[in-house]
């Protein structure tokens, strides 16, 4: 490696550690939120896994997908669209196979077929849980992880299907992949 690249790698890191630091989910303080019922209490521990407090398990599921947003949300829009074949669309021909590959398993499809046939409770926290992440994606103070702004890419609003979707992805993964 010349010392150029090395001295161009360096000032990239910098830049992009830079950007990323600022992008850092608030943890300390208060948010308004829109969705939730009564207050939810996150606090994290020393080594910042969030612990979601609150009054009811709609809140309890709105305040984890709000927090899964905050801290995953570049890792969920990647599931989703591993999960729903819509990866190329992010990243180009590259992609394509892995499109081609989970459209023809059919996760998407499955997903849906799972969403329709849950009970009343699983659909009432997966549609909390889709609120929250949700509540992230429109809150004014959230910010987007870098990812998204080096890609030019806005996620779309989370839907509970694209977890189920992504869940027949896990199911796949840790049975049939192995």
């Amino acid at each position: 490696m010349s010392a150029m690249q090395a001295l161009l790698g360096a000032a990239l890191r910098t830049g992009l550690t830079w950007m990323g630091r600022g992008r850092l989910p608030k943890i300390n303080g208060k948010l308004v939120l829109p969705g939730s019922k009564a207050p939810i209490e996150i606090l994290r521990d020393r080594w910042g896994v969030p612990h979601v407090f609150a009054a009811d398990l709609h809140d309890l599921f709105f305040g984890q997908g709000f927090v899964h947003a905050q801290d995953r949300l570049w890792q969920m829009e990647l599931n989703r669209r591993t999960a729903t074949g819509r990866l190329s669309e992010i990243f180009g021909p590259v992609a394509l196979d892995t499109d081609r590959a989970t459209r023809t398993f059919g996760f998407d499809r499955l997903g849906r077929e799972d969403w329709a046939r849950a009970g009343e409770e699983v659909r009432a926290a997966g549609l909390a849980y889709t609120e929250g992440v949700n509540a992230f994606l429109t809150s004014p103070t959230s910010r987007m992880p870098i990812e998204f702004t080096l890609r030019g890419h806005r996620p779309e609003p989370w839907r509970p299907e694209d977890s189920t979707a992504f869940a027949r992805v896990m199911i796949w993964q840790l049975s049939h992949a192995w």
